[in-house]
């Protein structure tokens, strides 16, 4: 028997997270305004609906939906209302020492769609991970759920860094001028499992005929046609059932209707509804009424005693 030498490759770090601080979601009136405060540590505000103020070192910033901004450690900073209108916000508190995370000193970001799925996840991997109250900015401590989501923590952890590294990405990327483009796609085969991977990256997002077609550099056509052929449906028809499969796992983590109809991109709450009935042949109220019996039957049957 031949002995192969094998080298290993040492996995380096550009950026760790070592501890989560606190982890809020809440609907802020037009009016709210929080005094300045500061930490030594890094918090990231996401503004999830209409907009808001940050006050910080750059002064006052306008944070608009789908905007993110970075406050360094002991950074002076408030959050204010823009007295127009209630504004949602996602804010996440870490511990980072790695040099790498200095970058975002100062930065404020529009988060790419196919990246928002990262900040749903951190959501919801916190809601059933931790014990959440109601907004509250002076919780200083997380407190772990009693059937907490195994590894949860872990999960926030790693969408977390993923989303700053794919962030740092993002905004120093410069494609080369010379750079000559060759579609990765040779064959007919590889088309639809092209199509598929952007319309699951964009679960979370709106992505259309358009964008597919430019970013595959074939004609609408072409893709609508070779997907409708392979798959046996239309794109639009697999890409609304990729949302509502997503949407049934958001029903069992307790998510409301109208959060999933928001996080999902439908155009409405009814339209959502629709789209689920017609897909599943239930109400997305009814789907959740007939899963909540089976999961309480689990637990009773996880709590029977043994003989």
């Amino acid at each position: 028997m031949v002995e192969k030498t094998f080298y290993m490759y040492k996995v380096s770090n550009l950026l760790s997270i070592s501890e989560i601080v606190t982890i809020h979601y809440q609907k802020l009136s037009k009016n709210y305004a929080f005094p300045e405060e500061k930490h030594n540590f890094w918090e990231m505000i996401y503004c999830d609906k209409n907009e808001l103020y940050v006050h910080c070192d750059q002064g006052e910033v306008l944070l608009k939906k789908g905007e993110i901004i970075f406050l360094s450690p002991d950074e002076i900073h408030s959050v204010e209302g823009d007295n127009r209108t209630d504004a949602n916000i996602f804010i996440v508190s870490f511990v980072c020492k790695s040099k790498t995370v200095s970058y975002f000193k100062g930065k404020k970001f529009l988060i790419p769609d196919n990246l928002r799925f990262l900040l749903v996840s951190i959501m919801s991997e916190a809601k059933n991970t931790f014990l959440i109250p109601d907004f509250n900015p002076n919780l200083a401590k997380l407190e772990l759920r009693p059937e907490a989501n195994l590894g949860g923590a872990q999960i926030i952890k790693n969408n977390l860094e993923e989303l700053l590294i794919k962030l740092i990405r993002v905004e120093t990327a410069k494609p080369s001028s010379s750079e000559i483009f060759v579609s990765k796609i040779e064959n007919s085969n590889a088309l639809e499992d092209e199509i598929i991977k952007i319309l699951e990256q964009n679960i979370y997002s709106k992505v259309t005929l358009e964008q597919i077609s430019n970013e595959l550099h074939y004609g609408k056509t072409t893709i609508c046609k070779t997907f409708s052929k392979k798959i046996g449906k239309s794109i639009i028809s697999y890409y609304l059932e990729l949302k509502i499969e997503e949407s049934k796992k958001l029903i069992r983590e307790n998510n409301s209707f109208s959060e999933i109809a928001n996080l999902l991109r439908f155009d409405s709450l009814p339209h959502f509804t629709k789209t689920f009935k017609r897909i599943t042949s239930m109400t997305p109220r009814e789907y959740k009424t007939a899963y909540l019996p089976i999961k309480n039957m689990k637990h009773a049957v996880g709590k029977l005693p043994t003989a």
